[in-house]
């Protein structure tokens, strides 16, 4: 492992490396670090659209139903591209750089197909090369199973690799670069007054990834929580966003507000059991339940992409066809306490009452107060909920 401040893990997500240009730039950023006296390794995504392609494209080739064993092997194929453009690149730039692959770099998973969980980092090779002299650049979004072939992370999954490698590695910290300069109050494509946070802690952050703010994937800020290894996310031209412990009191502070509109409900007629034997088998079957309630039938959130498999079972437990509304979201606010704190539940549903969307459940945690509406309401709800909670530079002010 590394000593304490010898080194450092940089990642650059698929906008970062899309093109021979920013290829050039993503190495000239990495040379800085390299120069510094630092050891350096690198995670990369595919580039751009890179791994949405090679899914329509199996799409084409395997009728729809493309093997799941097959496509992580086609998937694993624009990192690869990736990593080895930028050794190349780095070699141009002055940097002596090799690149490997997932499995080379000692990363071992298990798990279903696509949804890979890893085990281990055993990154020998990867400490070598940077023992060396060179920059080590690995394939992010992929790993080996025991038997040695190739499985895939989850979208969004090269994150984790980063971080992975960064524990793996003993580093410091871990730096994100994409093209958001940090983490903002919401997403700033649907909220013109969205702040960039400073910093934000793992727990905040993982609420946030869990509710539907796109930042990283979730299963990255849980693994960096576990670690307690700090997080820098940003473009590298602004100041971008420390993610890391929580500072301790009991005032709360909204952080975020996030909107999720991948939401389905699900009404269960004639489920018996109080809905719970098809929960059982959602469960089985992988469907996630983000909420349930019981009016008249059970209810049940789940994500639209199920919404048809999650019918099917309904209908073949049951006999009869369930009402869907493929129509749902979910706003939240997040921040520190917020199921503590009535007065935050309280405000939201004033909120969308004025905006005339009505609340179908609400729900809270220690980090957050959600209320599920109708998909037509959600971001004008978002941006009167940032209004009220980040915006007012009140009781509710981002910290």
């Amino acid at each position: 492992m590394w000593n304490k401040g010898e080194g450092v893990v940089l990642k650059f997500g698929g906008t970062s490396v899309a093109n021979p240009e920013r290829i050039r730039a993503g190495a000239g950023r990495i040379a800085g670090f390299f120069r510094s006296g630092l050891r350096v390794a690198v995670v990369v995504s595919a580039m751009g659209s890179t791994t949405n392609s090679l899914i329509a494209l199996s799409g084409e080739t395997s009728g729809g139903t493309p093997d799941r064993r097959e496509l992580d092997q086609l998937l694993a194929t624009g990192e690869q591209q990736s990593a080895a453009l930028m050794a190349m690149e780095l070699g141009r730039q002055g940097c002596p750089a090799v690149s490997f692959t997932g499995a080379q770099a000692g990363f071992l998973a298990g798990g279903p197909w696509g949804e890979g969980r890893i085990l281990s980092v055993n990154p020998v090779r990867v400490e070598e090369a940077c023992a060396s002299g060179r920059v080590a650049v690995v394939t992010g979004f992929q790993a080996a199973t025991a038997s040695g072939d190739t499985i895939t992370l989850g979208r969004g999954g090269s994150d984790l690799s980063a971080i992975a490698l960064a524990g793996a590695l003993g580093a410091d910290s871990c730096r994100i670069f994409t093209d958001v300069d940090g983490v903002f109050s919401a997403d700033p494509r649907k909220v013109p007054g969205a702040l960039r946070i400073g910093r934000i802690s793992w727990e905040e952050c993982l609420e946030m990834t869990f509710l539907g703010a796109k930042v990283m994937q979730s299963r990255s800020i849980e693994m960096a929580e576990r670690l307690e290894l700090p997080l820098w996310v940003g473009s590298g031209e602004g100041e971008g966003t420390w993610i890391m412990g929580r500072t301790v009191d009991e005032a709360f502070r909204a952080c975020a507000v996030v909107s999720d509109e991948n939401i389905a409900l699900l009404s269960a007629e004639g489920c018996g059991n109080g809905g719970c034997d098809v929960a059982e088998e959602f469960f089985l079957r992988g469907i996630h339940i983000l909420a349930a309630a019981e009016r008249g039938c059970p209810l049940f959130y789940i994500r639209r992409e199920r919404l048809e498999e999650a019918a099917e079972i309904c209908r073949r437990m049951s006999g009869k066809s369930p009402s869907v509304n493929p129509g749902a979201a979910r706003v939240s606010v997040v921040g520190p306490g917020a199921g503590n704190h009535p007065e935050i539940g309280r405000a939201m549903l004033k909120v969308l009452g004025r905006l005339g969307a009505p609340a179908h459940l609400l729900t809270s945690s220690g980090l957050s107060v959600s209320c599920f509406v109708d998909e037509k309401d959600a971001q004008p709800a978002l941006r009167a909920l940032h209004e009220e909670f980040i915006e007012k530079k009140g009781e509710f002010q981002c910290a």
